[in-house]
């Protein structure tokens, strides 16, 4: 079988790519659909996401590709760990023969982006690119299921009965900013150009945002500062909002 043809993509920077997969061959055959990517490099391979922890503490990647089994208590427990010390990274959580329960460990870890076991190469990517760009299309996959809503929420009521986050408002005027933008569905592009700053600069502000409140992903990160009271989902960032403030931080200084 000839080499696979890239897929039709903007022009962007490189996406750096650590597969975690237990499965020697299997990690062959993700590697091999990556490698047709001209926007995207696997950096590294690793086993198990302890091992892939190691690699977020020294050089966190853009997205890491977890083809692990969540249904076991200490690779979800792992996979947390994952999401708490690389909270710039995106997971990419590849689904086993049951998909509902990989749907449900994926939103447990705190991933952004969901593959079904039966998915096409062209899938694994459009995804990958999604989460790359700060999306969180793991959202998608669940809206029109409220079966699996229903089991999401009830999970999520569960643990915030005794949440174990700051009860003071930890986060800088310029991180409000960026978590009101992040609630009303803007990428990390985006977000930059309105505050005139790189996208680098926006993903440290999100890391620090969720490093701060001590939450996986931005889906927490917002639902937890809005229980707070210090983001009011009711009012999150407009366009005219977000220009406003582009230049000039609540505090009334232009932010870096």
């Amino acid at each position: 079988m000839g080499r696979q043809q890239p897929s039709t993509m903007p022009d962007r920077d490189m996406i750096r790519i650590v597969i975690v997969e237990p499965r020697t061959l299997a990690g062959l055959g993700i590697r091999g659909v990556l490698d047709g990517e001209d926007d995207m490099e696997v950096v590294a391979e690793v086993r198990s996401a302890d091992d892939a922890i190691a690699m977020a503490r020294d050089d966190a990647p853009d997205v890491f590709i977890l083809d692990v089994e969540l249904q076991e208590p200490e690779t979800s427990a792992a996979s947390q760990r994952l999401a708490h010390e690389a909270p710039g990274s995106g997971i990419v959580v590849v689904g086993r023969e049951d998909d509902d329960a990989s749907i449900l460990g994926a939103v447990e870890i705190g991933a952004a982006g969901h593959v079904a076991a039966v998915a096409k190469p062209a899938e694994l990517v459009a995804v990958i690119r999604q989460v790359a760009d700060g999306e969180d299309p793991l959202r998608a996959e669940v809206i029109g299921r409220p079966d699996l809503i229903d089991r999401i929420m009830e999970g999520f009521r569960e643990s915030t009965r005794h949440p174990d986050g700051p009860t003071t408002n930890p986060l800088t005027p310029r991180e409000l900013d960026v978590l009101r933008l992040i609630a009303g569905g803007r990428r990390n592009r985006e977000i930059g150009e309105l505050f005139d700053v790189s996208e680098q600069t926006v993903k440290n502000h999100v890391s620090s945002i969720l490093h701060k409140l001590g939450v996986p992903n931005r889906v927490r990160a917002v639902t937890f500062a809005a229980r707070q009271g210090w983001l009011t989902l009711g009012d999150v960032e407009t366009d005219a909002d977000a220009e406003a403030h582009s230049g000039v931080t609540s505090a009334g200084t232009r932010a870096s």
